[in-house]
């Protein structure tokens, strides 16, 4: 028994490993708060059963809020709003307003 879930756990490390490599990730825009700035950045990785897609919004791709949508990054477009810092992510059929006290890294 021990065996097969041996088996079943290194079956999946090396899924995952493998998706990670095969991911792909992109820029989709950045803006300027302050001194620092903000990207929001699509990632593709692909599934056995489906293909997943994150945005991440904040300074680096693997830091910052982040946004799991059915959208691949052609069908996703940013705009940012200089006067106020709102962030809207629009994408087939709806959107998303995001404040900058949720998405601004106070650390």
């Amino acid at each position: 028994m021990f065996a097969i879930i041996g088996v079943l756990a290194t079956v999946f490390t090396v899924y995952r490993v493998t998706a990670d490599v095969m991911s792909d990730q992109i820029v989709v825009s950045c803006s300027r708060q302050g001194n620092t700035e903000y990207c929001v950045y699509h990632r593709t990785t692909p599934g056995l059963l489906a293909t997943e897609h994150d945005i991440v919004i904040g300074t680096s791709p693997n830091r910052g809020l982040l946004y799991n949508v059915p959208y691949p990054a052609a069908e996703v477009h940013v705009t940012w709003a200089a006067d106020t810092g709102l962030l809207t992510i629009a994408m087939p059929g709806t959107a998303l307003t995001i404040t900058p006290d949720e998405y601004l890294d106070t650390r």
